[in-house]
């Protein structure tokens, strides 16, 4: 064969190959949301609202998990970005957009503003902090992992009235990214659950019940409980 020959065959295969390459379709980028239905309060200290307004702020979050891409992890030490699955919306306005569903669904106190500008002052101020909002990958078993904190202030005097650190993870039993996601929901209502039976039992001292339940308590479950690594701390 002429070498010329030889060398041109050799050139049209590797321009047919590249093109074939070219024409496979590239990974498809999805985007999620954490969503769950708030549980109903079982019991509270007062039927009806306590007559309060709350101002959530803004949750403020980890310069880690500050960004689109959903976060997951291999170690302690290692965390990585996943380029083609992102949040729909940042990261700190989902959660705090959770929050304050949840805490208008259970009907806890009067009302509840996002700004001071909304014509109503506030009576106190509920803050948060994002620790953690990642996939956990150990061998073949995922977890998703949240971990939040959680700070009630009385605004006339600036005093914390409740503080609470959250840590959970909970098994995936799908290793899929949406079944994680599915797992974060479970534990974002049982955080909030918890949180909403703390906050109800420090408004009703607030306004002057007396009650024996310490806000450690869990009379708010739903129904899926979510694994604890032990690190919940108030």
């Amino acid at each position: 064969m002429n070498p010329n020959t030889k060398w041109r065959r050799g050139l049209l295969w590797s321009v047919i190959v590249l093109l074939l390459a070219g024409c496979s379709p590239p990974p498809v980028k999805k985007y999620y949301m954490i969503n769950y239905v708030p549980s109903p309060m079982r019991k509270r200290n007062k039927p009806s609202p306590y007559p309060f307004v709350i101002r959530l702020k803004e949750f403020d979050i980890e310069d880690a998990y500050a960004r689109p891409q959903i976060v997951y992890r291999q170690s302690r030490f290692q965390l990585a970005y996943d380029w083609y699955r992102a949040w729909a919306v940042k990261p700190t306005k989902m959660i705090t957009d959770l929050v304050h569903r949840h805490l208008l669904e259970v009907n806890l106190v009067s009302k509840v503003v996002l700004r001071y500008d909304e014509g109503t002052r506030p009576d106190y101020e509920l803050s948060g902090y994002i620790e953690a909002l990642e996939e956990y990958d150990s061998d073949d078993v995922w977890f998703a992992h949240v971990a939040l904190r959680l700070t009630l202030t009385r605004l006339r005097d600036g005093k914390i009235i409740y503080r609470r650190h959250f840590d959970k993870r909970k098994k995936v039993f799908e290793n899929d990214p949406e079944h994680v996601i599915r797992e974060m929901s479970v534990l974002m209502d049982f955080i909030m659950s918890q949180a909403v039976h703390d906050l109800d039992v420090e408004l009703a001292r607030e306004y002057g019940i007396s009650t024996s339940t310490a806000p450690d308590g869990g009379e708010q479950t739903p129904q899926r409980s979510p694994e604890s690594d032990g690190s919940e701390s108030r």
